[in-house]
């Protein structure tokens, strides 16, 4: 974008501006806690086909994780960068 100054400078002044920053997404050791495993070592035939967050099928050697929560299965790399909001509760807004 040409009117985006990349200068460190700049940067600071952004920072001033807007405050400390934090990351909305889902901590590392929360990530961690959670039970992993393939796609193909989950699935049943009932099972949901489709991640709820990026909406991508799910192929047989996708890692996937399930918050606590909530029933779905989610890619473990879209929770990596998720809010770690519940898709039940991204649903119901």
């Amino acid at each position: 974008d040409e009117l985006f100054d990349p200068s460190y400078e700049a940067l600071l002044s952004l920072s001033d501006a807007i405050g400390e920053v934090h990351s909305k997404a889902t901590p590392e050791d929360v990530i961690n806690s959670l039970q992993s495993a393939t796609y193909k070592e989950w699935a049943s035939e009932d099972s949901e086909m489709r991640c709820p967050i990026c909406l991508d099928d799910y192929e047989p050697s996708d890692i996937v994780t399930k918050l606590l929560e909530c029933p779905h299965w989610l890619h473990k790399q879209c929770l990596e960068v998720s809010d770690g909001e519940s898709p039940c509760d991204m649903f119901s807004k």
